[in-house]
């Protein structure tokens, strides 16, 4: 049975990151969601084969329109890692360099790329694993703004920003929500009471392995050196 969000290790807890990926200008959705979800997934496996990834969550862009709602991200990224030093790491590691940095270009826009570094998560409602299929939201929230209105929701979760230091492209916000639903009216009768305008996305949740799960094989093939 996998373990919660806010797994703990020796000092603690888990270092979570969530992603921020806007597609390639010149792929469509459906495109950048398949690309993402096979072949970046597969290189992405080869990080917990080398010890460095301890569990993965793809959250994709749903294309439903709502007033008030502005995308952020095409996809979204849920990364944990065993400590901050480890994430920050990674990207010199050569299972990376070799494999998943050579990858980004084909189906994202790399100069647009952000980390949102977290804290524990604050959750209610159901388990994370029996929320799988359901709608997600994930409101990425600047300072002082309010959180949505969850009445109707099945399981709510509010991280907020990481302290820690890190030689990387940040996202700016404060805090991030994130709320599943039993359907898109539920999401409707609280989105029209939030009654804001919010940064975010209505996503799709494609787990790929939970932190304390042992991560599926890494299904991938060799990629050209062709970015320094």
């Amino acid at each position: 049975m996998p373990v919660s969000a806010s797994s703990t290790n020796a000092k603690g807890l888990m270092f979570k990151v969530m992603g921020l990926i806007q597609r390639r200008s010149d792929l469509p959705l459906d495109a950048f969601r398949l690309h993402w979800r096979t072949t970046h997934r597969g290189l992405a496996l080869r990080l917990a084969e080398a010890g460095l990834l301890a569990g993965y969550v793809q959250n994709h862009r749903l294309d439903i329109s709502v007033e008030g709602l502005k995308p952020v991200a095409d996809g979204v990224p849920e990364l944990w890692f065993t400590s901050a030093d480890v994430f920050a790491a990674m990207r010199d590691h050569p299972t990376f360099r070799e494999g998943a940095y050579q990858d980004e270009p084909d189906f994202m826009d790399v100069d647009d790329y952000r980390s949102q570094p977290l804290t524990e998560e604050c959750v209610h409602g159901l388990a994370r694993q029996d929320c799988v299929g359901l709608l997600k939201t994930i409101l990425f929230l600047g300072t002082g703004e309010p959180c949505m209105p969850v009445d109707q929701s099945v399981r709510h979760a509010v991280q907020s920003r990481h302290s820690a230091t890190l030689a990387f492209k940040l996202a700016p916000y404060a805090s991030v929500q994130t709320i599943w639903w039993p359907d898109l009216s539920s999401f409707r009768l609280s989105w029209k009471a939030y009654g804001r305008v919010a940064s975010g996305l209505l996503a799709e949740e494609r787990p790929v392995f939970w932190p304390g799960e042992r991560p599926p094989p890494a299904d991938w093939r060799p990629r050209l050196q062709t970015r320094a």
